[in-house]
């Protein structure tokens, strides 16, 4: 199986997929035990239990990540092929299925580019009118440090993102390496 990085189109779906399979597991694995304790003892008052609730540790750990990424649906197929098909600079600062975790919940990002001091983000979703200015505070909050200055843009319209990320001129030696450390903190600030 291929594995898909953050900040790479794929990887919200494999995200939730590998949660899924480990749940599944840990599942079957907490049923054995319970089934196996009441076959062999007609009850589960044995030691052997505590396997059992140990196991029900990791796979609360793991519903609960599945749960808060299950609502968010990433880009189609050929939504993603025609951001990546029509962005004239192949860089690595243009990223994909983004999500930010912050103390009041997680936020998800369709797609988004760091590149010379300005971050556009795309999000694809029904309630993003009203809240626009919640996302482009989301991304402000990751950001550490007053001396980074970004201009924070949100997009709703596949085609205007388009236009905008296009429009970016291509940053010096010392912001390329600033971009990358914003790139980072965003991408370790979500699941």
């Amino acid at each position: 199986m291929n594995k898909t990085n953050k900040g790479e189109y794929g990887y919200l779906k494999a995200y939730k997929l590998s949660k899924l399979t480990i749940i599944l597991v840990l599942s079957v694995m907490l049923a054995a035990v319970v089934i196996g304790t009441i076959l062999m003892y007609g009850d589960t008052s044995r030691v052997i239990i505590v396997f059992a609730i140990l196991l029900s540790l990791p796979l609360a750990k793991f519903l609960i990540a599945y749960i808060i990424v299950s609502k968010f649906n990433p880009l189609t197929f050929d939504q993603h092929a025609k951001i990546a098909n029509n962005y004239k600079n192949k860089d690595s600062s243009l990223m994909f299925d983004i999500t930010i975790s912050q103390y009041e919940g997680i936020k998800f990002y369709h797609s988004m580019l760091i590149k010379n001091g300005k971050i556009y983000a795309l999000v694809l979703n029904k309630d993003y009118s009203a809240k626009k200015k919640d996302y482009e505070k989301w991304i402000a909050a990751c950001i550490t440090g007053d001396k980074y200055k970004y201009k924070i843009s949100v997009y709703d319209d596949i085609d205007e993102y388009i236009k905008k990320i296009n429009s970016v001129s291509e940053p010096n030696d010392n912001n390329k390496l600033i971009d990358r450390h914003i790139r980072e903190e965003i991408l370790s600030a979500g699941v």
